[in-house]
This record gives C-alpha cells, structure tokens and sequence, in this order.
C-alpha cells in the first residue's frame, strides 16, 4: 500500500509538472515555479488523504486522525519538537564538513524577488506553510505510519526518511539529501514518540521559516 502511494504521488507530481509546462516549458517565470510547487504539495496532500479515506471507509475524522492530525498539540509535544529541530542542527553541524551539501537558493529557485512584499509571501506561503504541511502528512503520516504496521520504529523511519531526502535531489547534491534524510528520521521518531502529526509540522516548519528568513535578508 505504502509503495502504491508513492508511485501515485509520483506520478501525479509529474503529471501536474508536465501540465505547468504546457505553458511554460522551461519553468523560468515564478509563477510556473510556484505552480509546480504547489502541484508537489497538493499531489503529498492528495496521495495522503485518498488512502487515509480509503482506509476509513470515507470517514473523514478518523482518516484525519490516522493520519496524526486529530486532536490539538500539547504543551509536551511543543517542547519536543523544539528539541527535535535542535537534534538536528547540531547533526547538521557535524555533517556539513563530511557532506558539503550545496543546496540552490530556495526562493530564487521559486523565483522570489525579494523586492517585492507579494513574491515574498507567496514564496514564504510554499515554504513554511505548504511544504511542511505536505511533506509531513505524506512522509510520516502516511509513509512512515504505513510502514510501522509490519516493521519497528527505525527501518520505517530510514526507509520514509531516505525517500523524503531523495525528493529533495533537485534542489542541491547528494549532501542536501543525506542531511535531510537524517533530519526525517529524527521527525520520524518525534511522531512516534509524540503520537501526533502536529509536532513533526512544526518541527519542519521552524527549519523552514529560519532558513527563509535568512535567504531572504541574504544572512546566508
């Protein structure tokens, strides 16, 4: 089941991609990077949710919460995922140096101008809201929590976690993908421990919203 999801989120990625550049075919205007962007997190969101629903027999509340999304965040799992972001930071520290890990700048990539308020937000929208949000849904909450039915903690969370790096190939070397790939092991096992979705989201989107933000004031 988990291994038809990822050929159907593939494949609708690419087909979305596909569609975006019908009309333009070399993705150089921010509107078709956004776009296909956007078609990305939609085609994690929609993949997650169709076998969610699947599984529940069309119930919404209860795919929802077997996706880690019922219920609030408590002040524990908030504290967690403050810790968890830490974890990986000092990872990161010590793997760079081995890594050298050169990843393209993510709002240029987007086609970001950051002279302008509204190509910043739109940019900011895909980076520290949809991308967290998406990624998480279908890498943990889906993928990985998928994978727990017949395997322990940490085969599931390396398998969910090296796909999620290798989703990232595009955007900068084997490094980038390595290190991200620790990083999803590290939201892998903040679910797991957690028992909510809410606190790999926000994990995720603290990296996010930091690396952001120092883009775009040209910090890094």
């Amino acid at each position: 089941m988990v291994a038809l999801g990822v050929l159907i989120a593939a494949g609708t990625m690419l087909a979305g991609t596909i569609f975006v550049a019908i009309f333009d075919p070399s993705l150089e205007t921010s509107a078709a990077r956004n776009a296909a962007q956007l078609v990305v997190a939609m085609s994690l969101i929609g993949t997650a949710l169709g076998f969610a629903l699947f599984d529940s027999r069309g119930a919404v509340k209860e795919a929802f919460g077997k996706l880690g999304l019922g219920g609030r965040i408590a002040v524990g799992a908030i504290g967690l995922a403050l810790l968890a972001w830490l974890a990986y930071i000092i990872f990161a520290g010590f793997l760079a140096p081995l890594l050298q890990p050169d990843q393209e700048d993510v709002t240029r990539e987007l086609g970001t101008n950051k002279d302008e308020l509204g190509s910043i937000a739109v940019a900011a929208f895909l980076i520290v809201i949809a991308a967290p949000l998406s990624e998480e849904l279908f890498f943990r909450g889906f993928m990985f929590a998928g994978l727990r039915r017949s395997m322990s903690i940490w085969p599931a969370a390396a398998i969910s976690a090296a796909v999620w790096g290798s989703l990232h190939l595009g955007a900068g070397n084997i490094g980038v993908a390595i290190q991200l790939a620790v990083f999803g092991v590290i939201l892998a096992w903040l679910y797991e421990r957690t028992g909510t979705l809410w606190a790999p989201v926000l994990a995720h989107a603290i990296n996010n919203t930091i690396a952001f933000v120092l883009l775009v004031t040209d910090v890094v």
